[in-house]
């Protein structure tokens, strides 16, 4: 499965680096640039699947950054989230102007980057039916937050491909959004298939166990549409 390129900007390097690692291990390949100019000129090589701006930043902040990739055409349509400590109304509107897909408030905490990751992700995938998910096993074998891909979605469960083996079952927590929509479906999954797919990835075949009536209904709205 190929993995989902993210280039990350901020110029405050511990906040990068936790940025970064906390993506990585949720199995996103991460580019990373400490300036407005170094992350235009990184997009521009390497044409990330979404980049992750912080706002602020000196001589070129990140709406300056986003407007400057918002002209090159190949970079056009790319999802831009600006990130702001400072969710003022004047920003908030200054960042769009600019061109970016959303303005958020900065996580606090590094493992609320995966929501926000996946969310912006699952808004563009909604032509090619492949759902971002957020997931880790829960248990005796309990293990940290990865990212992964659904398919074959349906209100009984999903196909995951996932970057690991995964154990037939095994229970797992799921968070994933309904592609081109803000509906957050979370639930717990058992996991009744399990085999190696293709390019290295493993695909796994997950029943839902406690799907909500609403999450339930949402889905096959969506399945359905």
């Amino acid at each position: 499965m190929a993995k989902v390129t993210v280039l990350i900007a901020d110029d405050l390097k511990f906040f990068l680096e936790v940025e970064k690692t906390y993506l990585q291990r949720g199995g996103f390949a991460v580019l990373t640039a400490a300036t407005g100019e170094e992350a235009v000129e990184i997009a521009r090589k390497r044409q990330p699947n979404l980049v992750l701006l912080d706002l602020e930043m000196p001589r070129m902040d990140g709406a300056a950054a986003c407007e400057a990739m918002r002209k090159e055409p190949s970079l056009a349509a790319t999802p831009i989230i600006i990130m702001s400590a400072t969710g003022t109304p004047e920003n908030r509107d200054r960042c769009l102007k600019a061109g970016c897909t959303e303005f958020v408030a900065k996580p606090q905490k590094a493992d609320e980057l995966l929501g926000i990751v996946a969310r912006i992700l699952a808004v563009r995938q909604r032509e090619a039916k492949r759902i971002t998910v957020v997931f880790n096993v829960t248990g005796k074998d309990a293990s940290r937050q990865v990212v992964g891909q659904g398919k074959d979605l349906s209100e009984k469960g999903l196909l995951l491909v996932a970057p690991a083996p995964i154990t037939i079952g095994a229970v797992l927590q799921i968070e994933f959004f309904l592609p081109g929509t803000r509906s957050q479906i979370k639930a717990h999954g058992k996991v009744v298939r399990s085999a190696k797919g293709d390019e290295g990835a493993h695909e796994v075949g997950v029943q839902f166990t406690d799907l909500s009536p609403d999450d339930r209904a949402l889905i096959l709205d969506y399945v359905t549409s």
